[in-house]
C-alpha cells in the first residue's frame, strides 16, 4: 500500500515537470551563473581601475621633489646676544641703542634684535647706524636670497622724519656698491621700496603690489637676487622688482646689515628683527668673518 502511494506521488511530480518548466529552470540557472560571473568581473574591474588611478599620469621616471636649501647663515638671537653677527655698529650710540631682548610684542619669538632711536643725531647729523653686520672674507658670486622679519614703531612721515632703511646688501667689498630695502612713502601710505637701483643713488623700480607696510605688526621681508636684479617680497607677496647693474664681477653679496639705519634728523623710533637669514644658490665654502665692535678692521677671519 505504501509502495503504491509513493509511486503515485512520484508520478504526480513527474507529470508536473513539463518542458516549459525545465526551460525556465535552465534559464534561471543561466542567469545565476551570469550574475555570479558579472559581479566577480565587476569587482575585478573596479579594483583594476582603482589601482590604475593611483598611478595615472605619473611618468616612468619622476624627478625628486625640490629640496629646501638650508640658509648659509642665520641669526635667531636665541643666545640673548649678537654673537651670530660678524660685527655690530655702535656709532651714534648717544642717539639710540641696539640690544637683544625678550620679544616685547608677546608673539612668542623668544629673543629678538631691538634698535631704538632716542633722539636726533647731534651735529653734523650723522645717520643712525644701529645695526648688526654680516661679513664675508671674500664676496660670494651667484644668485641668492635673504629673509628677515621686522616689527616697526616709527613716527609718521613728515619733514622731521627722515628715511629709514630695513636692510642693505653690498655686491662689492667695503660697501662700494649696494642696494637697500627702505621704508618709502607713496600716496600717503608707508610701503617697502628698493633704493640704489639700478645704480647707486637711484631708486627706479617696478611696483607689483601696492601693499601698505603696517606698524606694530611682524612682517616677513624677502629679497631674491639674480643676474638681472632684485625681487622684493612682503609676507611672500611680490611687491616690487628692480634691475641692478652688478658690475664686471656679476651678481653677488659681500656684506649686509639689518637693524635700524636711518637719517639723523629722525628723533624717535623702534625696530625689531628676528629670523634673519642669507641663502646661497651656489656653493661657497668660506665662513662668515668674526669681528668685534671694538675694532672696525676685518680680523679674526674664519677660513
Amino acid at each position: 500500500m505504501i509502495v503504491s502511494v509513493l509511486s503515485a506521488t512520484q508520478r504526480g511530480i513527474i507529470l508536473q515537470i513539463t518542458p516549459k518548466l525545465i526551460l525556465k529552470i535552465l534559464l534561471l540557472l543561466l542567469l545565476i551563473a551570469v550574475g555570479v560571473y558579472t559581479v566577480g568581473d565587476m569587482l575585478q574591474d573596479f579594483y583594476a581601475r582603482h589601482t590604475e588611478e593611483q598611478y595615472k599620469g605619473i611618468p616612468a621616471a619622476v624627478a625628486p621633489a625640490p629640496q629646501t636649501v638650508p640658509p648659509f647663515w642665520q641669526a635667531k638671537h636665541e643666545t640673548g646676544d649678537m654673537e651670530e653677527y660678524s660685527w655690530w655698529r655702535m656709532e651714534g650710540a648717544s642717539s639710540g641703542t641696539l640690544t637683544v631682548v625678550p620679544d616685547p610684542t608677546g608673539s612668542g619669538r623668544g629673543f629678538v634684535l631691538r634698535g631704538e632711536i632716542t633722539s636726533a643725531s647731534p651735529p653734523p647729523g650723522d645717520s643712525h647706524r644701529l645695526y648688526p653686520v654680516f661679513m664675508l672674507p671674500e664676496c660670494y658670486r651667484g644668485t641668492y636670497s635673504s629673509t628677515f622679519s621686522v616689527w616697526a614703531d616709527l613716527p609718521p612721515h613728515s619733514a622731521t622724519c627722515g628715511w629709514i632703511s630695513f636692510a642693505t646688501y653690498s655686491n662689492m667689498m667695503n660697501w662700494k656698491d649696494l642696494y637697500g630695502v627702505n621704508l618709502g612713502h607713496e600716496d600717503g601710505v608707508d610701503r617697502l621700496v628698493l633704493f640704489h637701483v639700478p645704480t647707486f643713488g637711484k631708486g627706479d623700480f617696478t611696483r607689483f603690489a601696492s601693499v601698505p607696510f603696517p606698524m606694530k605688526k611682524w612682517v616677513s621681508i624677502t629679497v631674491k637676487v639674480d643676474d638681472s636684479g632684485i625681487m622684493l617680497f612682503q609676507d611672500e607677496r611680490l611687491v616690487a622688482e628692480a634691475k641692478k647693474s652688478w658690475g664686471a664681477e656679476g651678481v653677488g653679496v659681500c656684506e649686509a646689515h639689518w637693524g635700524l639705519y636711518g637719517q639723523g634728523k629722525t628723533a624717535s623710533g623702534v625696530l625689531l628683527n628676528d629670523n634673519v637669514s642669507v641663502t646661497f644658490d651656489g656653493a661657497f665654502t668660506k665662513k662668515t668673518m668674526m669681528v668685534r665692535p671694538d675694532n672696525h678692521s676685518r680680523r679674526n677671519v674664519n677660513p
